[in-house]
């Protein structure tokens, strides 16, 4: 897998999250959870984006190796 599609396939991945934030406003506007969390879910984004960029350069190094060799 080339880096492109690594980091197409690590972004997709935050969109659960991304999902969640409209919720974590309204939490936020009525007093629910802190806005700190707020300013915290953009470095929360980035850090698991960046974690599964590097979790599948290293699975795919790894799986590569499992396969029987074609003489």
């Amino acid at each position: 897998m080339n880096r492109r599609s690594r980091m197409r396939t690590a972004l997709t991945s935050t969109l659960p999250t991304l999902l969640a934030v409209p919720v974590l406003c309204l939490l936020a506007v009525a007093g629910a959870v802190p806005w700190s969390l707020l300013l915290a879910l953009p470095v929360a984004l980035v850090v698991h984006a960046a974690i599964n960029f590097f979790r599948l350069e290293r699975r795919l190094s790894e799986a590569g190796s499992r396969r029987p060799k074609t003489v």
